[in-house]
């Protein structure tokens, strides 16, 4: 019996010594997979805690702007498309009233040093209605540049355009080709996967027409103001506010969820006058800076708009707009511009 014993004792121990080293050999093979193939948040690009974020300002506030346009007897429609990656886009435009008075075209860049040749100008066509319009080229001004948000290179810059009204004639889809050379690739990788430079944000269009409102808009002191935690600033109404209705669309560059389809960041909260417009807590509850004109890839860029009557009641003369982003995880972000419809 104690022969027994002591064999059974030498027998579990080699199995408990055989189970230990497998143990061993699991933990040893599938550390090293995990920490390659889940990258943790801090080090995920496009947010504050990216090695490329040093140069990025936490929060901002900026002066007060008036508009470098306004029409009277207008309305207005916006729409935009995330094109990192991408030699070309779709914009789709809604809510325009013909007959159009001003068509514009924004989109951003980040670059090594100043922008290309190759930024500095795009193709846009209308495909529908048809019959399509011919493709025009349209050149850039540089309307605000800044910190790079948190990617790679040095700068991005903003840039607005005017589009012919014999292209841009109301409601429908607009075609945005890149030149040759604006983008450091056009297959369509994921973002977070390959982002050689240049890094093309997007472009979004912007329409006034007819209308009984007055609009305006908004980019020279706003756009490249790149910041990751905090943004403030007051926009000077095109005329005294009667309460009756205040529309307000965001352009915004570089907007994301998290990397990839993982979501992490993407609470921003918009209040203006006070009042939460945007993001948790607000009736809209989802946030203006989650790249949502281009999901669910490539992202890294917005389009917003929203109803804002209630911000601005009768003698109302600004927007007081601020914006904040997730505290645990920043993302960011470059407004580009901003559009204003007042009544």
């Amino acid at each position: 019996m104690k022969l027994e014993n002591t064999t059974l004792k030498g027998r579990q121990a080699a199995i408990c010594v055989l189970l230990c080293l497998a143990g061993l050999l699991v933990i040893t093979v599938l550390a090293p997979r995990k920490a390659v193939g889940q990258e943790a948040p801090f080090a995920v690009k496009g947010t504050a805690a990216s090695p490329t974020a040093a140069n990025v300002p936490s929060d901002v506030e900026l002066t007060s702007m008036s508009p470098v346009a306004v029409l009277p007897s207008a309305s207005y429609a916006t729409g935009g498309k995330g094109m990192r990656n991408q030699g070309a886009g779709a914009i789709v435009i809604s809510g325009a009233k013909p007959p159009i008075k001003a068509a514009l075209i924004y989109w951003a860049a980040i670059t090594q040093g100043p922008p290309t040749a190759a930024d500095q100008s795009v193709i846009v066509q209308r495909l529908f209605p048809t019959p399509a319009s011919v493709a025009v080229n349209v050149v850039g001004t540089a309307v605000g540049s800044g910190a790079q948000p948190c990617w790679t290179g040095t700068t991005i810059t903003v840039f607005r355009g005017t589009i012919p009204l014999t292209v841009a004639t109301g409601n429908g889809l607009y075609k945005v080709t890149l030149k040759p050379g604006a983008s450091g690739t056009t297959g369509g990788a994921d973002p977070w996967v390959a982002a050689p430079l240049p890094l093309f944000e997007g472009a979004s269009i912007v329409l006034v027409g007819t209308g009984t409102g007055n609009v305006a808009v908004y980019d020279s002191g706003l756009s490249g103001a790149t910041f990751n935690t905090s943004l403030s600033y007051s926009l000077i109404l095109p005329t005294t506010a009667t309460g009756s209705l205040t529309l307000w669309d965001n352009i915004g560059a570089d907007g994301q969820q998290g990397k990839s389809r993982t979501s992490i960041v993407a609470k921003e909260t918009t209040t203006i006058n006070g009042l939460a417009v945007a993001g948790p807590g607000s009736a809209y509850n989802d946030s203006d800076w989650n790249g949502s004109a281009g999901y669910p890839l490539p992202q890294l860029w917005d389009d917003t708009g929203h109803n804002v009557t209630a911000a601005s009641p009768r003698g109302t003369t600004r927007l007081n707009v601020t914006f904040k982003t997730n505290s645990a995880t920043p993302d960011c972000l470059t407004p580009v511009a901003n559009v204003v419809e007042v009544h």
